[in-house]
């Protein structure tokens, strides 16, 4: 007996597009993001309207240390690492934001190189939008300070432990 293999039919699976918004809505984590609590829920719905979501596979960069910053992100899925001058600052994972130091001084250009150490997704804020909430929301100025400040703290901080050595 003769065992014939019945070809087996391609099935194409699309994922669902689910938009920023709903994302937010239904993700918990992204829901409680401190960035979405300091503007409060007309910012956010006013964030969300502006954002441009973006797919980054593992090792690109959605900005490099020296370019100009046009925007704050929020990690929507995957870690995405900071490194000045090939150095480990922070990683940031789901719910965390980065580029936050470009939006307190938008003359600056990049100070560190944000990469996705794997596949992660990602929404990017524009300057403009995020600067006018800054002056609308003193807790969003405060957590944008105290992120750029704790960062470069920590850049310090290896800095001296490495130069000892």
């Amino acid at each position: 007996m003769v065992n014939e293999r019945k070809p087996v039919p391609v099935v194409r699976l699309e994922l669902k597009h689910v938009d920023l918004k709903e994302l937010v809505r239904i993700d918990g984590l992204l829901g409680e993001a401190p960035l979405f609590k300091a503007v409060g829920r007309t910012g956010v719905a006013r964030l969300i309207e502006k954002a441009s979501p973006r797919r980054l596979a593992a090792g690109q960069a959605a900005y490099r240390q020296g370019e100009k910053g046009n925007g704050l992100f929020l990690v929507l899925r995957g870690e995405i690492v900071l490194s000045q001058n090939e150095t480990v600052v922070d990683t940031v994972r789901k719910g965390d934001f980065f580029g936050e130091a470009e939006i307190l001084d938008p003359l600056a250009p990049r100070g560190c190189t944000a990469m996705a150490a794997d596949a992660a997704d990602v929404a990017e804020f524009p300057h403009a939008e995020v600067a006018s909430l800054v002056r609308s929301h003193v807790a969003l100025l405060a957590l944008l300070r105290d992120a750029r400040d704790a960062r470069a703290k920590a850049h310090h901080e290896l800095n001296d432990f490495l130069n000892r050595w």
